[in-house]
């Protein structure tokens, strides 16, 4: 039974096509194509790539995660992904070279096939106790770096290498006369505050309308001030092809660089893992029941590994896109395929235009899209200790160390924090003829008896009578440790009864 069931987790299932009102997912698909063009140029500058291997995220990953998916979940170009894939292969090769590109789909391969062995091995039980609130704090850190990587284009600096993230507004704080284009940073400031603006009346389309106001006040600088003047950089030819299909170069230089980066495809991988499955849950919540979490895993880990053979790097679940999907009625798979189906399309047809558009516009997206990752309405809710500690100490993590090490204090902390709740034992004490009475409320297990252990210790010759009826989980180290005291308190003359729960 077991491999009809991975067979049938693998194979495509259009069964949700008997139940799809096909106006509402075309409209849906279409104004996410619309969104998607923006953010996949922008997510493929993040990774270090030209904007066609964006575009082709958007087209190949998406379609085909959604074609062997179950779900309306719109996949593509990923904020954190596309992060960490640049900076994983920064250290190995030039920024753009083609060495870069060839270093960034072997490791997109890499991370698919790691996606798929962890379906193998059935994951996505595992991220459920990935915590919310390390989740919310992934977003944010996400979004700090993700304004922080928009800094040099906002600006027109060349690009920094710094240790900490304050580092480089520190820097263009100080040499601003020297350093700063004006006229780079005036476009940057302008896109960021229309899409602010705009955000408010439209919230799924403000980041088109300040792609278009940052682009035609970019245009018109750069027409009346001159190329020399305003020294401003255009984002350049946008050569697309209907079908860029691409054999991954794999010769000993690129498995030398695969041994070495191990640990961050592991962390890229799980991290879009992890936002593809917290938007499935949601999904599965709300309007999916029956929707299969493995069956999403799967899906993005094919659609990864196949993403180098169609010349574009690795994707994840999008929220933004699959919310706007959600609002606009998509409930099925649909929604994705029209929406891949559209951006060719509409890249097609605007390619041209795409060659004028102004890098500081590209930067001021991208700072519009890590703000936005920031929401209040999320971090608010984490006031109570516990979730506000571990919100916390991912986000610290993220911008001190890097998004992989985050990932990785957030997972560690949400659990630690687990076992710590979960550990929390309260005894009730209280005296009455003769008789001591314990009331015990939490779980009873090798991490949480040593207090009850020294109150039942303390007088072996005292008459106890303990209650375990407020104890939902009692393991065998608890009852070991009853079943000592017991014996115990008969050997000095005492006595330990059990009530509401049986020993033994």
């Amino acid at each position: 039974m077991r491999p009809i069931k991975l067979l049938r987790e693998a194979l495509p299932d259009f069964s949700w096509w008997r139940k799809v009102d096909a106006r509402r997912e075309a409209i849906a698909g279409i104004t996410g194509a619309a969104l998607v063009i923006p953010q996949a140029i922008t997510f493929a500058y993040l990774a270090g790539l030209a904007p066609e291997h964006g575009l082709y995220c958007a087209v190949f990953v998406g379609l085909i995660a959604s074609v062997f998916g179950n779900s309306a979940m719109v996949g593509g170009p990923n904020t954190a992904v596309s992060i960490l894939l640049g900076l994983t292969v920064l250290p190995f090769a030039g920024r753009g070279s083609p060495l870069f590109t060839e270093l960034v789909l072997a490791l997109s391969l890499m991370v698919g096939l790691m996606q798929l062995c962890i379906w193998l091995l059935r994951g996505a039980a595992v991220f459920r106790y990935f915590s919310p609130a390390a989740i919310v704090g992934i977003k944010a850190g996400v979004g700090i770096l993700l304004v922080t990587s928009a800094l040099e284009g906002a600006f027109g600096l060349s690009p920094m290498t710094t240790n900490f993230f304050y580092e480089k507004f520190y820097i263009a704080i100080v040499s601003w006369q020297d350093l700063v284009n004006p006229y780079a940073a005036a476009i940057s400031l302008l896109t960021i505050a229309a899409g602010l603006l705009l955000k408010t009346r439209w919230p799924r389309s403000y980041i088109i309308g300040a792609v278009l106001i940052g682009s035609l006040v970019g245009g018109l600088m750069y027409g009346w001030l001159g190329p020399v003047t305003s020294q401003l950089e255009l984002l350049g030819h946008v050569s697309l092809h209907v079908l860029p299909l691409n054999m991954p170069q794999m010769g000993p230089q690129h498995w030398l660089f695969i041994e070495q980066v191990v640990p961050q495809a592991v962390a890229i991988a799980v991290l879009g893992l992890s936002q593809s499955l917290v938007i499935a849950r949601d999904l599965k919540a709300t309007v999916a029941p029956a929707l299969n979490l493995h069956k999403e895993v799967f899906a993005q880990g094919i659609a990864n590994v196949l993403s180098p053979f169609f010349s574009t790097f690795a994707g994840s679940g999008s929220f933004n896109r699959t919310s706007v999907a959600h609002e606009m009625g998509a409930r099925t798979p649909l929604a994705g395929i029209v929406a891949a189906c559209a951006v060719v399309v509409i890249a097609w047809t605007i390619g041209p235009l795409l060659t004028w558009l102004p890098m500081p516009v590209i930067a001021g997206v991208m700072a519009l899209v890590g703000i936005g990752m920031v929401q209040a309405n999320q971090i608010r809710p984490l006031r109570n200790r516990i979730d506000g500690a571990v919100f916390l100490l991912t986000v610290l993590a993220i911008v001190f160390a890097g998004l992989e090490y985050g990932i990785l204090v957030g997972v560690l902390a949400s659990v630690g924090f687990f076992v710590a709740s979960a550990s929390r034992v309260k005894l009730s004490i209280s005296h009455e003829a003769g008789q001591q009475h314990i009331a015990v409320t939490g779980n009873l297990f090798y991490a949480s008896i040593d207090g009850l252990s020294d109150c039942l210790r303390a007088d072996p010759t005292a008459y106890t009578v303990l209650d375990l009826s407020r104890v939902p989980y009692f393991d065998s180290s608890a009852a070991e440790l009853i079943e000592t005291i017991q014996r115990d308190r008969v050997r000095h003359g005492g006595r330990l009864d059990v009530a509401g729960h049986a020993v033994g």
